[in-house]
This record gives C-alpha cells, sequence and structure tokens, in this order.
C-alpha cells in the first residue's frame, strides 16, 4: 500500500508547526465560565454546551451537577455559546473575551421544538442548524431511547426524504433510499471514519444504537465536502463523548423470538483526559428456522486537551457477527418454491467491521487552527454456506489536514487535501494464475469551502473539491488503469426572511436552499466481473428550496423543502456474454428524482412533544441506452419508477413525560413500490420470468413506556407492529409480526 500521500501530510502540518509562532505564547488564555438555568431558573445538569470561535467549533462540554461550564486557555475575540438539553436550548452570540480575561456568561434555555445545536456533518468544522442551508436532520439520543430502537437504522425511518429497506428480521441486509438516490449513494460516517465499502456500498444492519450520541442526516450531494459515495447524502453517526465525571450504564433486555441485549457503558474526563466506551451484544433467533443472528459491538474514544488550542482524540467502532439467513419465504409470484421447500436458500455469514481514527487540532492562533486525521475501516464478510467457503474484504485508509482560517469574525475558509486509499479482494476475483487478486484505488483531493454571514440575516456557504480517482488495471480481462479527474461544486444559502420577538404567535421565517453535484466511481462487482475498460463513474446533480416557519415562540416548527435530483451514467449490469463474463456493465441509465418533504416539530407543553413527516416522492426512469450486441437487456423502461421508492411516505411519533414515567408512541407508514422478483430478482427476466412486481404498503406503529426508579434504575417495554400488520418491507421476506421488548437500565456515578 502506497502512504506517499499521507506522509506528505503529515510533513505539512509539522512544517506548519514549526514555522507558526502562536500568539500569546506562554500565556494562561482567557476563560469562559457560567452557569445553565432551565426557564425556571434551576440549574441544569448534564447540560451539553459548544463554543464556537467566529462560526468555528473550538470546544465541547457538558454541565456539572451545578449546572456550571468552563472554557479555559481561550484566545481573546468574539464568541457564540449553544446550549442544549432535551427540549430546551439557547444561543448566546458575540461574546466578547479580551486576553488573559475571565468572562462569565449565564446561559437560559428555553422550551423549543428548534434544533440550534451544531451540525458537524454539513460544514468543514461544524456549523450552527440555523446558519445551514442544506437539509439536515438530527436524530437524538433522547429520541432513539424513547422510541425503543434496537438497531440504528430504524431510527433513520421517520427522517424525510429517507426510506429503509430491510430485507426480512435483525441482521438482514438493510439498504437506505435517500431522495430517490441508489442504496450505494450514501457516505456513512462513524466518528468522521467513512466506513463505505469499494465502490460505495454499505448495509446498515450492524450499526448499534448503543453508545450513540446522535445521528445526522444530511440530505442532497455532498461530494464537495466528503468527496465519492455522498451523492444522496451523508449519514453521520456521532458516539458519546467522554465529558464531565465518571458515569456508568448498564442495560439488559429481551423479547419475542428468544432476543436478548445487554450493553455497558461509561465516560469521563480527568485533567484534560477524556475517555468513552461502550459494549454491546444483540441475539436473536428469528421468526423462521435458519434465521438466526448474533452481534457484538464495541465504540472507545480517549483524548486529551488541557484547552481548545491543542486537542487530541481517538476513535474505535468495532462489529462482530453471525448470522444465517433464510432465503425469501413470502410472496412468491413466479412459484419458484413449487418442490424446493421454504425457504428457496439458506445463507451463513460472519461479518468483522472495525474504524479506527487519531485526530490532532492545533489552534495556532485566534484566526487559524489545523485539523488532521488519519482513519481506517475494513469490512469482511466470510460466507461458510453453502460450500465452499467464500469471503469479501475492503479496506479504506483516509489521511486528511485542513486549515481553519477566520478572515473576519463573519467570513471562515477552510482548504484542505485529502488521500484515499481503498481495495476490495474477493474469493471469485483471481489473476491469470488463479491467485486472489486485490483491486486497489487511490484518490488524491483538495478541497476549500468559504462560510460568510454576509448579515444578521443571510448566511452563505460555497465550496468544490477536485478529486482525482486512479483505479488500478485489471490485466486478467483486460482493463487498463483509468484515472478519472472530477471537480463538485457545492452551495448553500439560508436567509432569514422573517425575525420575531419573544412571545409571538407567529415567529421566524427561514428560506434555505442548497445546490450541489456528486459521484460514485463503480464498485468491484462492477469493475472485477464484467468486461468492460470504458465503464465511468455515477454522477448526479442536485436542487433544493424549502421554507421553515416557526409558531408559538418557537414551540412549533413546520418545515417544507422541495428537491430535484438528476442521476446520469448509471451503471447497468445486463445480460449474458456468450465466450465472456457472465455479466456486462454499462453506463446505460440516465434518471431523475423529485419531491416535497414535509416535517413538523411541536413542543407546545414542557411534557409532550410531538413530530411528524410526510414525503412525496417521483421517481423515473429518462433514458436507456441501447444494449450491446448479444446481451439482454435488464427489464427496465422509460418512464418506469425505479424500484423500492414509495410515492408517499411518512411517520409520526409522540412522546408524553410526566415525573418518572414516559409514554410514547410511534408510527413509520409506507406507500406501495416496485419491487423486484425475491428469488432471481432482475435476472429473472433474463430467463423467461417476470422480474418486476408491486409491493403493497404498510402501517408499522408501535408503542412504549419507560419508569425511572430510585438510585438511578429505569425499567422500560416496547410493543414493535401492535397492529400485528404481515407486510414485507422487501418482496418476498416478511418483516417481523406483533413483537415486545422489555428490560431494565441502571445509570450511576461513582461518589455521588
Amino acid at each position: 500500500m502506497r502512504l506517499r500521500f499521507p506522509l506528505l501530510l503529515l510533513f505539512t502540518v509539522l512544517a506548519i508547526s514549526a514555522f507558526s509562532t502562536p500568539a500569546q505564547t506562554g500565556s494562561s488564555g482567557a476563560s469562559i465560565h457560567g452557569t445553565v438555568y432551565d426557564p425556571d431558573g434551576r440549574p441544569v445538569p448534564s447540560a451539553s454546551v459548544t463554543l464556537l470561535a467566529s462560526m468555528v467549533q473550538i470546544a465541547e462540554t457538558q454541565t456539572n451537577e451545578s449546572g456550571g461550564y468552563r472554557f479555559t486557555g481561550l484566545y481573546g475575540g468574539d464568541f457564540t455559546l449553544a446550549a442544549n438539553v432535551q427540549g430546551f436550548t439557547s444561543v448566546q452570540s458575540d461574546i466578547a473575551v479580551q486576553s488573559d480575561s475571565n468572562v462569565t456568561a449565564d446561559i437560559h434555555l428555553k422550551l423549543t421544538a428548534v434544533q440550534e445545536q451544531v451540525v458537524v456533518s454539513a460544514s468543514l468544522g461544524g456549523a450552527l442548524a440555523p446558519e445551514v442551508g442544506s437539509s439536515v436532520t438530527v436524530v437524538t439520543q433522547n429520541e432513539i431511547q424513547d422510541q425503543g430502537y434496537e438497531t440504528l437504522s430504524d431510527s433513520l425511518r421517520d427522517v424525510p426524504g429517507v426510506d429503509i429497506n430491510r430485507s426480512g428480521s435483525y441482521g438482514a441486509i438493510t439498504s437506505a433510499f435517500i431522495r430517490g438516490g441508489n442504496s450505494n449513494y450514501n457516505l456513512v460516517l462513524v466518528d468522521g471514519i467513512p466506513m463505505n465499502d469499494f465502490g460505495g456500498g454499505f448495509d446498515l444492519s450492524p450499526l448499534p444504537v448503543d453508545g450513540v450520541s446522535e445521528v445526522e442526516v444530511m440530505r442532497g450531494p455532498e461530494s464537495a465536502l466528503y468527496g465519492s459515495n455522498a451523492v444522496s447524502g451523508v449519514i453521520n453517526v456521532i458516539t458519546e463523548p467522554g465529558e464531565g465525571p465518571p458515569q456508568f450504564s448498564f442495560l439488559g433486555e429481551g423479547g419475542s423470538y428468544d432476543t436478548y441485549r445487554i450493553a455497558s457503558g461509561g465516560e469521563g474526563l480527568f485533567r484534560g483526559f477524556s475517555w468513552a466506551y461502550n459494549l454491546a451484544r444483540f441475539d436473536t433467533q428469528g421468526p423462521v428456522i435458519d434465521d438466526t443472528y448474533r452481534t457484538q459491538t464495541s465504540f472507545l474514544s480517549l483524548g486529551y486537551s488541557r484547552s481548545p488550542r491543542r486537542k487530541f482524540i481517538a476513535h474505535f467502532f468495532g462489529e462482530a457477527g453471525a448470522a444465517v439467513f433464510p432465503g425469501p419465504y413470502g410472496s412468491d409470484p413466479d412459484g419458484l418454491y413449487a418442490g424446493l421447500g421454504s425457504p428457496f436458500s439458506t445463507t451463513s455469514q460472519k461479518q468483522d467491521l472495525f474504524g479506527y481514527q487519531a485526530s490532532y487540532t492545533e489552534q495556532f492562533s485566534s484566526w487559524f487552527q489545523q485539523v488532521s486525521t488519519v482513519s481506517v475501516a475494513t469490512d469482511q464478510y466470510s460466507f461458510p454456506l453453502p460450500a465452499p467457503e467464500s469471503f469479501e474484504k475492503n479496506v479504506r485508509v483516509t489521511a486528511n489536514t485542513r486549515s481553519e482560517m477566520t478572515l473576519s469574525p463573519k467570513d471562515v475558509l477552510v482548504a484542505g487535501f485529502e488521500y484515499d486509499r481503498e481495495e476490495w479482494k474477493d474469493t471469485y476475483l483471481t489473476d491469470a494464475d488463479g491467485a486472489l487478486f486485490t483491486l486497489p484505488r487511490n484518490t488524491y483531493a483538495f478541497f476549500v469551502e468559504n462560510r460568510w454571514n454576509a448579515s444578521d440575516r443571510l448566511f452563505l456557504s460555497t465550496g468544490v473539491r477536485v478529486d482525482v480517482i486512479q483505479t488500478a488495471a485489471l490485466p486478467f480481462i483486460p482493463i487498463p488503469q483509468t484515472t478519472i479527474a472530477q471537480a463538485d461544486p457545492r452551495i448553500s444559502a439560508a436567509y432569514l426572511a422573517r425575525q420575531a420577538s419573544t412571545g409571538s404567535a407567529i415567529g421566524m421565517t427561514r428560506i434555505h436552499s442548497s445546490f450541489g453535484t456528486g459521484i460514485r466511481p463503480p464498485d468491484g462487482f462492477e469493475l472485477g466481473f464484467t468486461n468492460n475498460p470504458d465503464l465511468k463513474p455515477e454522477r448526479s446533480i442536485s436542487v433544493d428550496a424549502g421554507v421553515e416557519q416557526r409558531f408559538l415562540d418557537d414551540r412549533a416548527v413546520f418545515d417544507v423543502t422541495y428537491f430535484y435530483n438528476a442521476y446520469r451514467d448509471q451503471i447497468v449490469s445486463i445480460g449474458t456474454l456468450e465466450n465472456l463474463s457472465q455479466y456486462l456493465s454499462a453506463n446505460l441509465a440516465r434518471s431523475r428524482a423529485y419531491g416535497i418533504e414535509n416535517s413538523m416539530r411541536l413542543h407546545p407543553l414542557r411534557s409532550l412533544e410531538i413530530t411528524g413527516e410526510y414525503t412525496w416522492l417521483n421517481t423515473a426512469v429518462l433514458t436507456l441506452a441501447t444494449a450491446p450486441p448479444g446481451t439482454v437487456q435488464v427489464p427496465f423502461t422509460v418512464g418506469q419508477p425505479l424500484t423500492r421508492r414509495p410515492r408517499s411516505a411518512g411517520g409520526y411519533n409522540i412522546t408524553w413525560t410526566h415525573g418518572p414515567l414516559m409514554l410514547n408512541t410511534n408510527a413509520s407508514i409506507r406507500g406501495a413500490v416496485l419491487d423486484l422478483e425475491p428469488n432471481y430478482g432482475a435476472y429473472a427476466c433474463t430467463i423467461g420470468l417476470p422480474c418486476l412486481f408491486r409491493n403493497p404498503g404498510y402501517v408499522d406503529a408501535n408503542a412504549g413506556f419507560a419508569y425511572k426508579l430510585p438510585k438511578g434504575v429505569q425499567i422500560y417495554g416496547h410493543l414493535n407492529n401492535f397492529l400485528n400488520q404481515y407486510y414485507e418491507e422487501a418482496f418476498g421476506f416478511p418483516a417481523l409480526r406483533l413483537n415486545f421488548m422489555a428490560g431494565v437500565k441502571w445509570n450511576f456515578s461513582p461518589g455521588r
């Protein structure tokens, strides 16, 4: 593996460090401290407080038992504080701090339905949510726990514009379709670690809910920020940080289908050293024979920072799972089960998914800081049965360094370099001598982003990223080495058309819009098992525009967003080629997806929170190029909707709390979709069988409760699919009928 570029990045950072003289060297620096209060004037413990300097996030902490917080070792300048706790928020701007001064800034929270926190994935360095023009939804830890989600993918079901599709029970392949894009059009990050396999695919099923602080879902192409694979959106999983006094948690639960989950976590901060961990195990037997799943997951974060001027943090994520999956045992429109038994086939699978990252931040002056990260992600599947055993392995190494420069208190420029190395190896990918062959790809990128608050009402973000993608030759086909260069621009804007005073019935009106392009290079199957030397990456172009309206002193917020995505050079696998490989991949398709996302958040009372969303989506195949002679075209026609994209989808969540009691009900609602024959997929058409069918819609309604006992003990329970509906998310794979989970959780902090 060539690592010349990562080493060059490291030497660049060291050179900057050697020749840069931090201002006020030897000074202890300034500090900001205060207390966070709720609307009744009571101190709020365990509230998250974020510090921004000239729009750039530089530190985050958690309030202590007395609601106090403190940031020390600061350079002088103007700062912004954002404080959040479930259902309450506050943002204070223009806090002027002089060198070596000690400033007191108390924060008074207000009841709100608006998400005012810093969104990490929406901009290089993060940005406050109201100042972001892109469409972003944050799923918080409290929402995940209140709604009783067992997997992280389930928590994304009610995000506007996102459709989750799982082909069976827990552990089955789980895909996300964002705004009509393909399932391999989404960049998945865990604490900033790119986790996608070679070519963009990623199965969401192994991602746990335990140890997760929040999930950011950004919709629209973001290749200008993240490069390839961020074609339709970005899913960023953020784990719990090490903050505050030491605290620990233990969880145990069980339920239907011999399902159980156990987990343990902890976090703390001592003299600049931060730590956080989570260990979990999940087991289930599934509803049919030969349907078992077991997964063990772990998170670990270690950091050191005595001040925001210098920070080091390391992240680790690991997952080891094993499963036996039945073939389709539901709908059988072509009658293929007859005489063969059901399930049609059984697959045994093991997965080892790991991610590592080290990040170092050096603030050289009040206007300049350097952030450098190196991450490694590996994803290996092995299939013991049916024999003989086979495997697939993905490796990704990413080195990134960026400079964050404050040009003025309202203007920030971020620029940097990134090197990405990905490799793919498969049992059936061999060279001319029959030896295993590793397919490598190198990407060299330069990126720049400018965020400018043109006024107190207008927020602009522009950027571009240039990727040079080099894919190695496949000598046994042969396919020569290819080099592709692409520049992906991005612009987003947010405008406060109306600002309202405190207590007004009609609040702020925010108009937001974004535009960008995306790119996805071919994956290993599309390159390794076909014979097309001219295969090009898939590309996208997208625009959206929406209006957010607040009411009742920010206790109600509604958002309506229109989006349009155009996809071109889409790769289609076609036919059987005589005397060549079984399939041919070609850039035959163009498609589009447009629609309207509607969402609302209501927090009329301290004890009641209501959210809802509805997405109307229209997708269509625009063109299909002529297939080469000797091939059979896949069964798509111009004007046909894309598979597994519902025209209508929505959901709601209602959470009510009263003292120690919490009650919740939620539902995901999906309309009918065009789906594929469950046994052979599109291949069924090439052997003379129908392969496209209508998969009816469904309502998946759930309910649950939680009750807090003394000493940090909490009991809870959830009824899933309490309407006991029979439905198939993926055609041929029935979802779980009525089932339940119940458990107990214990939170404690030594010394309290």
